[in-house]
């Protein structure tokens, strides 16, 4: 039986909507700050993750299972494949 191997590569735009929701957080607070760890914190929450997991996702030193990459762009209320590209 012959293995057949797939190449590809995932990038992750999460740190980009992670930015988005903090802007978002603070502007609906009259410009409080928000800080982008208790946001992540909640995302991790919400994937039933650790904040490292998340953490770890977003700097690209780890590709998502595809019910967390469903989770997450569920959280967003976005696409997926907006969220993690494939090449």
């Amino acid at each position: 039986m012959t293995k057949t191997v797939l190449s590809y590569s995932v990038a992750s735009e999460l740190d980009n909507y992670l930015n988005k929701e903090v802007g978002k957080r603070m502007a609906n607070n009259g410009g409080v700050k928000v800080l982008k760890k208790e946001v992540i914190g909640e995302l991790a929450e919400y994937c039933e993750l650790t904040w490292g997991g998340i953490d770890r996702i977003k700097r690209g030193l780890a590709t998502p299972s595809l019910p967390v990459a469903l989770k997450i762009a569920e959280y967003f209320n976005e696409r997926v494949e907006n969220i993690f590209k494939l090449y």
